[in-house]
């Protein structure tokens, strides 16, 4: 079967440059530029966030051929995560990070890149139809596929939108460790001719199914547990809103209806359980099978003075404002009460004189059965010293007055069970922002009071000493000719000790394009490394699905190095890739998190875009 996969990408290889020498039309430089061909149609995106809008800003799709081998964004040079050494399983970023949204959370699921959510889905403008398909395939990994779709379409007035990325990996040197995930989004936008009504409905669904293992208990005698992990969500969310005009066409604002369900299922299944020396069999020494549901509907109403789907002014002064209330209710399967919350919340946006911008956003809970008195603030000023080379410098801000995720509260499950009280958390973070096109130096201070975590006993506590997290950051792309290179830069250190970071932690990207057959076949060879010094990074524990605590084992001081290489044929991309290519030369001690050593990997891929 891999032998017929192979040949079966060989051969599309071949009839590509077949087709390309037979082509008479001009292929792109750089697909992003202006410079327009009767078959090329620029095609540009942005975020999209459901309750808290902003005015959209797009950026064009780079469809050039620097970011194809990146299939995995784990791989994307300006992510320097720690991982389970699997595609699709959890992860967490090393550069320290906080961020909460308004609502009852049972647990951050440790799966950011992956895992989405309705503030995750992309939005396109295009005048017609836009469409990208990519597979991959890797050894010596068994059934180690990965596959991606995106699809936009605009006709009439309505856009369309659809994504899938589904992955299956299984690595050799691990029994048992596997990931079948499937993570899918359906999103549809109609605006009224008279712009008086709009209305926007999304799906999204999110099938992780891994088998994690808990790593490798005993890695000398590779002795592994047998147990695997399965979270499923269906989020739904409908969003009406209607523009206030008169018969003169004087626009008075904009009342938005917010509507969201979500129905989140965590079950974990082990059925040959090795207990952690901290673990407790309530039922059972020998196996466990947990099953957590957690329901979720919001509903909020608000008034603004911009619409949804509006883009953003190109006006010289004004001024955004929004605000409106959130109505919160979620169901969790063990607990006989539900939690009912009501928020407050606003923000706003000033701009001055086209080169200034203050921005501020506040919510607070004031009834809630879990989350009472809640408090999220954030304000901003940027100032743009040159707008045309996009020189600006800025100053955030963030305060954080919270209680902890539900679980860290309150746990029933047959091998964990715990009632917690806690004070309120306390986070505060300055950071200041030096933007220079693309070039971007951030240095960055967190206050961090009465921090919940998951300790090394594998029990919830709260620190009660306060602590203060120091970052500096730099991201520096750099371009010329056909040479080019990515480097991120990070230095972190906490006076907490119960926050893990590494101190220096960093990722080089490197590479140099070939142009053959009167530029119509291009070769980008390219290599990757990634470094960050020792420290004690946190553990992973699946049947909680949480990232812990621990002193006893260090991680890093390796380098991480892989290589590239791309074939661009007209609108096709055949990739190559050599992951890990020093593991053997480091003895199975090349891993970013504790029990989960990574593997050499090869990959082989194809990207191909019908429309854009």
């Amino acid at each position: 079967m891999r032998r017929l996969k192979i040949s079966l990408l060989f051969l599309l290889f071949i009839a590509g440059i077949c087709q390309v020498i037979a082509q008479s039309r001009v292929v792109h430089d750089i697909d992003s530029v202006m410079d327009m061909s009767p078959d090329y149609l620029p095609t540009h995106f942005t975020h999209l966030n459901l309750i808290e809008f902003e005015p959209l800003k797009y950026e064009q799709i780079d469809t050039g051929l620097i970011v194809t081998h990146y299939f995995d964004p784990l791989l994307r040079p300006e992510i320097i995560y720690q991982d389970l050494s699997i595609f699709g399983q959890a992860h967490q970023n090393m550069i320290f990070e906080y961020d909460k949204e308004m609502g009852f959370e049972y647990q951050t699921l440790p799966y950011p890149l992956f895992f989405k959510k309705q503030s995750d889905l992309y939005f396109y403008k295009l005048k017609t139809t836009y469409t990208k398909v990519a597979y991959t395939m890797s050894f010596p990994i068994k059934n180690n596929n990965e596959i991606f779709a995106e699809f936009a379409n605009y006709s009439k007035g309505v856009t369309i939108v659809m994504n899938l990325y589904g992955t299956s990996n299984e690595r050799k040197h691990i029994n048992n460790h596997k990931t079948r995930n499937l993570c899918g989004n359906l999103l549809i936008h109609y605006e009224f001719p008279s712009s008086k009504y709009g209305i926007r409905a999304s799906y999204i669904i999110n099938n992780l199914t891994n088998t994690e293992n808990g790593g490798l208990y005993d890695y000398l005698n590779e002795r592994s547990l047998s147990a695997f992990s399965k979270i499923t969500t269906h989020d739904f969310a409908l969003q009406n809103y209607v523009n206030l005009k008169d018969k003169k066409n004087r626009y008075f604002g904009t009342f938005t209806h917010h509507f969201q369900v979500n129905q989140t299922t965590l079950r974990y299944v082990d059925n040959s359980l090795v207990l952690y020396p901290h673990y407790e069999a309530y039922f059972s020494e020998q196996e466990t099978n947990d099953s957590t549901r957690v329901l979720s509907v919001k509903n909020s109403l608000q008034w603004s003075n911009f619409s949804p789907f509006q883009e953003e002014s190109k006006k010289k002064n004004y001024f955004h404002i929004a605000g409106g209330v959130l109505y919160d209710h979620s169901e969790l399967r063990y607990s006989f009460n539900p939690f009912n919350s009501l928020y407050l919340f606003t923000r706003t946006h000033l701009r001055l004189f086209n080169v200034m911008d203050i921005t501020g956003q506040f919510s607070y809970s004031i009834v809630s059965d879990y989350f009472n008195n809640d408090l999220f603030a954030k304000a901003g000023i940027s100032w743009e010293i040159n707008k045309e080379k996009e020189y600006s410098v800025s100053v955030n801000a963030c305060y954080y007055r919270n209680d902890p995720d539900y679980i860290m509260k309150c746990v029933s499950i047959n091998n964990f069970r715990w009632v917690n009280s806690f004070q309120k958390q306390n986070i505060v973070q300055l950071q200041v922002f030096w933007n220079y096109e693309q070039y971007s130096v951030s240095a960055s201070n967190y206050y961090l009071n009465n921090l919940v975590y998951l300790s090394e006993e594998l029990r919830p506590i709260q620190d009660n000493n306060n602590g203060n997290l120091i970052q500096f950051s730099t991201l520096i792309p750099f371009k010329y000719q056909n040479f080019g290179t990515t480097a991120n830069l990070n230095l972190q250190y906490c006076t907490n000790k119960v926050v893990s970071v590494p101190l220096f932690a960093g990722k080089l990207s490197v590479f140099y394009t070939f142009e053959f057959l009167k530029k119509r076949l291009k070769i980008l060879v390219g290599t990757d490394v990634m470094y960050n010094t020792s420290y004690y990074a946190d553990g992973y524990l699946p049947i909680l699905r949480e990232f812990y605590y621990q002193k006893t084992q260090l991680t890093g001081n390796y380098i991480y190095w892989n290589a590239n290489i791309t074939f661009r044929i007209d609108r096709i991309n055949f990739f190559f890739r050599a992951g890990n290519i020093l593991t053997a030369a480091f003895t199975n001690r090349n891993f970013t998190t504790t029990g989960y050593p990574n593997q050499y990997l090869f990959s082989i891929g194809i990207s191909w875009r019908f429309h854009d």
